[in-house]
């Protein structure tokens, strides 16, 4: 019986996507403070990164976190036209700090005090040019139209629809460029929506289904090849804004899971530990953000050389933490996943039974959620 409802039940991408902003309300709403810390220190890497990627940087994830450690150049024959990453970086960070979460707004503050990336002005502007674009993406999302919908997929049509109409934010039309005196035509390698991306949870939280205010890379992904304003807004559908929701959802859900892990690893690993208050909050941020060098960790817990070696040392002891010598003699510390607890004798043989109960608990959920998503149609209509 309970199978033949689950083969009748066809979910649309919008019940998908209600299923997943569920799961992160309850994560965020019930997870320990450990777990949400390393949530902090991972958004804060993935919206740099994808900024920087959005912008048109080239470069592996080692060789972010070197850069980020002051230890290497970001990539190599970046073009001139590139905002230069430190001072992206920067301003990014700095509007971090002024985030609703406390979490966030605290770890962002001391990252950016271990933020040691080479110096990369290439102009005297080049800071305040970031800013600017953080600032006008903070005026679109204020003047967006208010939304009276929980579920996030107008508000977030209208922030797309408003992106595509910004001379900002919107794709740019190819251009020609002076290339050994022969005009090339060529679409630029970046663009600025990371501005909105970062700042979108602000508009969502908590109004439209966000319990805190995340940064959301990847969300604000326009349709390629507009040619007037009425194919733009047929791009920009009620499929698409589901579609892009979801790949967005879907990416915070796992990184909540890994961070509610590796919290409960760190937990495990120190609860008989003396003194593990500076050590477990290194292991978060190793954990959430990456790897760090001694002198970003001095900055970061605000703790002597010897302190850090203190740390490091009851950390490796625990199996948290691994280290290596990097090519310039500077030693970097990551964080060393371990594995979950054996589960006890028969939990694996049933881990996936289902009983009526819980059955009756899903169906339940699904006809809510159906509820939302009419009411969600009929006020579209």
């Amino acid at each position: 019986m309970a199978s033949d409802r689950a083969a009748r039940f066809q979910p649309t991408m919008e019940t998908l996507c209600a299923l997943l902003l569920g799961r992160i309300q309850v994560g965020l709403v019930r997870g320990n403070a450990g777990a949400l810390r390393i949530l902090a220190a991972r958004l804060i890497r993935e919206s740099l990164m994808a900024a920087l990627r959005q912008e048109g940087h080239e470069f592996t994830e080692g060789r972010f976190f070197a850069w980020f450690a002051g230890l290497d150049t970001l990539s190599t024959g970046s073009e001139a036209i590139l905002r230069p990453p430190k001072a992206l970086c920067q301003a990014i960070l700095t509007e971090f700090q002024h985030s609703p979460w406390p979490d966030f707004a605290n770890a962002s503050d001391h990252l950016l005090k271990a933020f040691l990336a080479p110096s990369d002005y290439s102009r005297g502007d080049d800071h305040e040019a970031a800013h600017t674009v953080i600032a006008e993406a903070l005026a679109l999302l204020s003047g967006l139209e208010a939304a009276e919908d929980a579920l996030p997929f107008q508000p977030v049509a209208r922030l797309l629809s408003a992106a595509a109409g910004s001379t900002r934010f919107a794709r740019e039309e190819r251009n020609l460029d002076l290339i050994g005196g022969r005009a090339v035509e060529r679409e630029r390698p970046g663009n600025s929506r990371w501005a909105l991306d970062i700042l979108a949870g602000r508009y969502l939280a908590p109004r439209h289904g966000l319990p805190l205010a995340l940064p959301l890379p990847g969300l604000v992904v326009l349709p390629l090849g507009q040619t007037d304003e009425i194919e733009e807004e047929l791009a920009i559908s009620d499929a698409s804004v589901p579609t892009t929701l979801h790949a967005v959802l879907a990416r915070i859900d796992r990184w909540l899971e890994e961070a509610e892990r590796d919290a409960e690893t760190i937990r495990r690993q120190l609860q008989d530990r003396r003194s593990s208050g500076r050590a477990g909050q290194l292991a978060e941020y190793l954990a959430g953000f990456g790897p760090l060098r001694g002198y970003q960790i001095e900055c970061l817990l605000g703790v002597s050389r010897t302190g850090v070696g203190v740390i490091a040392k009851a950390l490796e002891s625990s199996g948290l933490i691994v280290s290596q010598v990097s090519r310039n003699a500077n030693r970097m510390y990551g964080y060393a996943a371990l594995p979950s607890p054996p589960q006890a004798d028969g939990a694996a043989g049933n881990a996936f039974a289902v009983s009526a109960e819980a059955m009756n608990e899903y169906e339940d959920s699904m006809r809510v959620i159906d509820e939302l998503l009419d009411r969600f149609s009929e006020k579209r209509d």
